[in-house]
This record gives C-alpha cells, sequence and structure tokens, in this order.
C-alpha cells in the first residue's frame, strides 16, 4: 500500500514537471509563431494545405522551398522535422535548440528567429544570418 502511494506521489510528480516543462517551452516559443510560413502569399497556397484539422505539406513537398510549419513544440520543414528542445527569448530574437531528422540522417541544431511583426519574420535554420529568410505568416 505504501509502495502504490509512493509510485503515484511519483508519478504526479513527473507529469506535473513534464506539463511544467511543456508550458514554458511554449511560452519561450511563443504563440504567434505557431502557423505556416513561406516567402510570400502565392506560396502559401502552393505549399501548404490543411489535412485533419492540422497544417501540413502539400503533396509531393517541395524539398527545396523556403517555408516552415511551426508548432508549440515541433518545426516543420520542406526535408526535415525538428523536435524543440529549448527555446529562449531575448527582445525580438528567439533562439532554439531542436533534435532534427530528415529521410537520412539525425542532427542537433540551433535556429534562431527574429520576429519582426506577427506577420513577418527572418528564419534562419542554423543560426547563421548568410542562411536567413524573410517568411511571412500564410493565412490558414
Amino acid at each position: 500500500m505504501v509502495r502504490r502511494k509512493r509510485l503515484a506521489v511519483a508519478a504526479a510528480c513527473v507529469g506535473a514537471l513534464m506539463a511544467g516543462a511543456s508550458a514554458s517551452l511554449a511560452d519561450a516559443l511563443g504563440s504567434g509563431l505557431v502557423g505556416a510560413w513561406a516567402t510570400n502569399l502565392s506560396d502559401c497556397k502552393r505549399l501548404f494545405q490543411r489535412r485533419g484539422g492540422q497544417l501540413a505539406f502539400r503533396q509531393p513537398v517541395d524539398q527545396f522551398a523556403q517555408a516552415a510549419i511551426f508548432g508549440l513544440q515541433t518545426i516543420y520543414l520542406p526535408a526535415s522535422t525538428c523536435q524543440i528542445r529549448q527555446a529562449s527569448r531575448a527582445n525580438d530574437v528567439v533562439k532554439v535548440s531542436a533534435d532534427c531528422r530528415d529521410t537520412i540522417s539525425y542532427t542537433s541544431q540551433t535556429a534562431e528567429i527574429k520576429v519582426k511583426s506577427s506577420s513577418e519574420i527572418i528564419y534562419s535554420p542554423t543560426g547563421d544570418p548568410t542562411l536567413a529568410t524573410n517568411l511571412i505568416k500564410c493565412p490558414m
């Protein structure tokens, strides 16, 4: 009986810690970033669709498109999916550490997102400003 209580308390503590981590991660990334982003409005219709109530890349996926779908804990890119480990915000810049996978590899990456407005960001998948792309939020 005592062992069951201890296990229940431990499980509740782990659940609370995980819920707290998810909430702080979501707060750091910012719910305003959640959605589909592309270089222009015409790319929005060409690249994205709603499938089962979720945003998704249209098939076949344009592997070279400059676009992203931001979730609270995941970044979907045309050629890879990144699971966010940590996100921090300093002024208008969000730095994201993530584990990314594509069809052949797994890598750890640090991305940088500079928020210009609620509908415009500068996204660098590696944090390198030479690889940064201006993206606009798709009205979906």
